[in-house]
């Protein structure tokens, strides 16, 4: 048993339920008589039998249909024991960290509901609005039959989804049947679950002679005092895995299920009696199956739901297995919560597993003086007070639950072995926290925020949680930190953001801010990184002729001086020239290793571009050539540069017009990165002498650390040979689309000519065309490497700046490598990627615990007779103040085919509004985002066909699933066929 949610009297949470039973709570409502007029037929209350007793759960009619796709009219026909089924699932499932979708295996569901009398509510609401009664949609949202499987529709579970009932043992029997599914590799996972709600809403009941309700409302079990039970509400799921595979996955393991039997008394005096032989049976039979001796059972879940005569019997069975030589303590949830019916005994389930879990055995209530057999039985004794486990090593339990008809479930279930605890890690965690809404999305982020600070989960705990055992929505909030107070401020600094589907382009920055040991810290957290580095530097030593391996290790001295112009001698290995080879080897490795992780992880570019020597990098991952060859080029490149006579670059605060200005024949253009920063290069006298004329003019530059001119004609000779070198490399037309220096437009063919690669080297980088095409067509700009993207981007257009992600630190900033690069893939997560998280981390076993369930927006859904429907406030209003009946009639096919498109989207707008019961939609709403589904669908297509008179094919309909883009399509296709 790997995860739970409950849904109880006086419990919302499970920690909740758990503090109840320790506290000995008492969580039955019992209401005086005054306090029900208005809500309870007067004849009842006056009544001198009337009870005012009811287990009650907190806004039993409350729900958030659009967290789960569901349209809010929808909501409002479904029984809400189907609602808080769902909504209770997705919390177990969420507890045991289990998300179905991803990469889990086969999910099942297996469990009840009870009956009310919410399907005949609506129909009545129906009928006195004149309102048609779509029968479908009433069987769907209030049937038994249906229950399970819209859970398994709604959340993706694909494995069985089977509906059972067998009254009140509905819950464990569906367990027992979960588990033999397991064991049978029907599915990899199973939830059990089970709801019983009841419609209209109980305040309590009248106490009949001989009936089975208590008469002071109070729950007796196996007391001399018992008299009765009391109804109660409640919903309860619990997720279940093979334990050899929980162990495997480190889930959080609350306690494991040895076995369990289900028989049925078969025949007896009466349907609603009792049979202790059957029951005796159906307990040997699940000991049998486990292999467990009696003598081994420390305390037992009964059924004990507080009749004199059901207690007597089951007190009897019990006395007959485990009495002899044993010790066990026997207790009943009914005492604290009453009778849930179809959830009772998943309800005494979860509070075995939290005995087992947590070492303790909560107290029966109301027990006062056992009953006469219970003093007289040895070897069992009722648990009267709370008390520990003994011994506290070797815990194991029971738990019984008997359906009226005599269907019986006896299950055992043991405590965990200890795995021991994880060792913490120091590194900072990235923790991703999304939902529906950015309400809910905020109110998930502070509750974490809180769980973190308190203690009750750890920084790693959480991180785990969020990547592995989460549904993820589309509303996203993030925060890398080290702890739980920094925690706290990321996710204040970090709004929460709608997910799209983004477009990637990776960015490959030039020589600008390349320096040694550049990406270093990420050998250790980037899968796959420092393998390729060291492979991609060794083609480079081995082209080079020498180890160039000692410039992947980060340099000894200071960072770069502050005054934007030439480093310190100190750094002069980086500079001065020597190292040109291995300073561009080291950059492209690192962009090409960096670039080929992040794909492996999911992160993949639709669009590359590249400045200078980064477009090396750019047409290697868009297969122009491959990687050995661009290694080997850049060696030779940077060999024929630095041959040159010495030049030097100078970096310009002007606009490409006022560089040229300055241009002549011993000063050429290099580089244009943003409207308002060039790069101008030349002899090293003549560009000192020009940034001396600019600084005097209050106009400085800034010198690049490199002795050459590139992108000059300066540089004609070493383009030569470097086409010449290029003659015998295979070159391929770009397969991803790139951006080109040369243009500042999309590159062609002729990216794979030598031809191009030798203009490159020797004609001016467009890099802020490049870089405005790239963005045009992209949403996030991706640097691969260190550089200053983020600058020259919001320099050339107004919030381009923001699409940049930076994936290494630059060399001055005071963070790491890893917090750098957990950051971009935040980011990118933030904005719909959806990187590989387990393989981000493959040597790592994730933590899984329990974490705060991602929030939802409840409101108010219910419907009852008089049409006061808080959920909507009323069924959608018929069009123009028309009558229901009227408004359904279908007009005239010549005004209808008249409708114009702005006419038939507010048409449709109203069909939308009817269908759905969501407020009006707008025109970029989509019909299924906003709850459609098939049957809806239907109708959409009837309501059509009254709208413009002709039966317009679905195709055509739900080619664009938008308001705006569907009255459009219908608009197109009538006037095609006119």
């Amino acid at each position: 048993m790997v995860g739970m949610a409950v849904r109880l009297p006086g419990a919302d949470r499970l920690d909740q339920f758990w503090s109840n039973l320790l506290a000995g709570r008492d969580c039955v409502t019992r209401t005086p008589v005054e306090q029900l007029r208005g809500l309870v037929d007067d004849a009842l209350l006056d009544d001198p039998r009337w009870v005012g007793a009811s287990g009650r759960i907190s806004r039993p009619f409350d729900a958030d249909p659009s967290f789960f796709g569901m349209s809010a009219k929808e909501a409002l026909l479904t029984d809400p024991q189907h609602r808080l089924l769902l909504a209770t699932v997705h919390q177990a499932l969420e507890d045991a960290c289990h998300v179905p979708q991803r990469g889990s295996g086969t999910t099942g569901i297996y469990g009840g509901l009870g009956s009310n009398q919410h399907a005949a509510i609506v129909r009545a609401v129906l009928a006195n609005r004149d309102e048609p009664a779509d029968e479908l949609a009433i069987e769907v949202g209030n049937d038994k039959d249906h229950g399970i499987a819209k859970v398994a529709y709604r959340l993706g579970l694909h494995g069985p989804a089977i509906a059972i009932q067998t009254a009140c043992s509905t819950g464990l029997v569906a367990l027992h049947q979960a588990g033999q599914a397991l064991m049978g590799y029907e599915c990899d996972a199973a939830v059990v679950a089970a709801a019983a709600i009841r419609v209209p809403d109980r305040y309590g009941y009248l106490h009949l002679a001989g009936g089975i309700g208590s008469p002071d409302g109070t729950c007796r079990a196996f007391s001399a005092a018992a008299a009765g039970t009391v109804s109660s509400d409640g919903v309860v799921a619990v997720v279940l895995k093979r334990y050899e595979d929980a162990v495997a996955a480190g889930d959080r393991i609350y306690a494991v299920v040895r076995g369990s039997a289900v028989n049925n008394d078969g025949s007896k005096s009466g349907y609603a009696m009792f049979s202790a032989a059957a029951q005796e049976r159906v307990i040997r039979d699940a000991l049998l199956f486990s292999e467990l001796d009696p003598k081994m059972i420390g305390a037992v879940e009964a059924h004990g739901s507080g009749t004199p005569l059901g207690d007597a019997v089951e007190w009897s069975a019990l006395s007959a297995v485990y009495g002899p030589a044993g010790n066990a303590k026997v207790g009943s949830v009914k005492s604290a919560i009453g009778h849930t019916r179809e959830a009772s005994g998943l309800a005494g389930f979860v509070r075995m597993a939290l005995s087992i879990y947590h070492g303790q055995i909560p107290a029966t209530l109301h027990v006062d003086t056992p009953a006469e057999n219970v003093m007289r039985a040895g070897g069992l004794s009722l648990a009267m007070t709370t008390a520990d486990w003994c011994p506290p090593d070797r815990r194991t339990g029971a738990v019984s639950s008997f359906g009226l008809g005599g269907t019986n479930v006896h299950v055992l279930l043991e405590q965990a072995p200890d795995v021991g605890a994880a060792e913490p890690r120091l590194a900072s965690e990235l923790v991703l926290i999304s939902a529906h809404t950015e309400t809910a999305a905020d109110r998930t982020a502070a509750a974490w925020h809180d769980a973190v600070r308190t203690g009750a989960l750890s920084l790693d705990e959480a991180a785990d949680v969020s990547q592995f055992g989460r549904r993820h929505g589309r509303v996203r909030q993030f925060a890398v930190a080290k702890d739980a107070a920094e925690l706290a401020n990321e996710l204040d600094r970090c709004p929460a953001v709608s997910t799209t589907s983004p477009s990637l382009c990776f960015a490959f920055p030039g020589i600008d801010d390349q320096y040694p040991g550049m990406a270093a810290g990420l050998a250790g957290q980037l899968p796959g990184f420092a393998e390729r580095l060291r492979e991609y530097m060794d083609i480079c030593s081995e082209q080079a002729g020498r180890d160039l391996s000692d410039y992947l290790r980060p340099a000894s001295t200071g960072p770069i001086d502050p005054r934007l112009r030439r480093r310190p001698t100190a750094t002069a290995r980086v500079d001065e020239s020597t190292d040109l080879v291995a300073s561009e080897a080291m950059s492209l490795s690192v962009q090409l290793a960096l670039a080929a992780s992040l794909t492996g992880l999911g992160v993949r570019a639709l669009a590359v571009v590249g400045q200078g020597l980064g477009e090396l990098a750019a047409a290697t991952y868009a297969n122009v050539m491959r990687s050995s060859d661009a290694l080997r080029l850049a060696v030779e490149r940077a060999r024929l540069v630095a041959a040159q006579p010495e030049g030097a670059m100078l970096t310009v605060a002007l606009s490409r017009a006022e560089a040229e200005e300055l241009t002549g024949p011993d000063i050429h253009l290099a580089v244009v990165n943003s409207p308002r920063s060039c790069v101008l290069a030349g002899a090293y006298t003549d560009i000192e002498k020009l940034a001396k004329r600019l600084e005097q003019r209050g106009r400085p530059g800034s010198l690049l650390p490199t002795r050459s001119a590139l992108h000059t004609p300066l540089l004609a000779e070493a383009g030569a040979e470097l086409a010449e070198l290029l003659v015998g490399v295979p070159l391929s037309p770009p397969d991803v689309a790139m951006a080109s220096n040369l243009t500042g437009v999309w590159a062609t063919e002729a990216v794979a000519e030598p031809s191009y690669w030798q203009r490159q080297l020797t004609s001016p980088v467009l890099f802020s065309d490049a870089l405005r095409s790239a963005a045009d067509c992209c949403d996030a700009l991706v640097e691969i490497g260190a550089g200053r993207l983020r600058t020259l981007a919001a320099q050339s257009q107004t919030r381009l700046g923001d699409k940049v992600i930076a994936t290494v630190r630059r060399e001055y900033q005071n963070e790491t490598d890893v917090d750098v690069l957990l950051r971009a893939l935040g980011r990118l997560w933030q904005m719909g990627v959806e990187p590989d998280w387990q393989a981000l981390r493959p040597d790592v076993r994730p933590l899984r615990t329990s974490a705060p369930p991602t929030a939802t927006e409840d409101q108010p859904f219910w419907i009852a007779e008089g049409a006061v429907l808080p959920g909507l406030t009323s069924l959608p209003a018929p069009p123009h103040g028309t009558s229901t009946s009227e408004a359904t009639r279908a007009p005239s096919a010549p005004a209808t085919r008249s409708v114009g498109p702005d006419e038939l989207e507010a048409v449709l707008a109203r069909l939308w509004q009817e269908i759905l019961g969501d407020a009006a939609p707008t025109s970029t709403d989509d019909f299924f985002e906003l709850g459609g589904d098939s049957m809806m669908s239907v109708r959409l297509l009837a309501g059509v066909k009254e709208a413009v008179g002709l039966v317009v094919p679905a195709p055509v309909i739900f080619e664009d699933s938008s308001l705006g883009g569907m009255a459009r399509r219908i608009t197109e296709w009538r006037d095609r066929i006119s």
